[in-house]
């Protein structure tokens, strides 16, 4: 389910294995290749407007201004 118009190719299809919710957002964990798992913050009303549930195909639009990397 990649989207052709969008503003970035950075696009990663997967399928949510647990969604944990809180009281104001969930942590969806969504696989992707192999058994890579990235976890993904939406809040409540985002995933229910998504209709997001465990076994959904998804894909994942990463934006690149919003990742960081680390280490020692």
């Amino acid at each position: 389910m990649k989207f052709s118009k969008l503003s970035t190719a950075n696009q990663i299809e997967g399928k949510i294995m647990e969604i944990r919710k809180g009281a104001v957002t969930a942590i969806v964990y969504v696989q992707i290749a192999g058994d890579t798992m990235v976890e993904v913050s939406v809040t409540i009303a985002s995933l229910e407007t998504l209709g997001l549930f465990e076994g959904k195909s998804v894909t994942l639009i990463i934006n690149p201004v919003d990742i960081m990397i680390g280490c020692e």
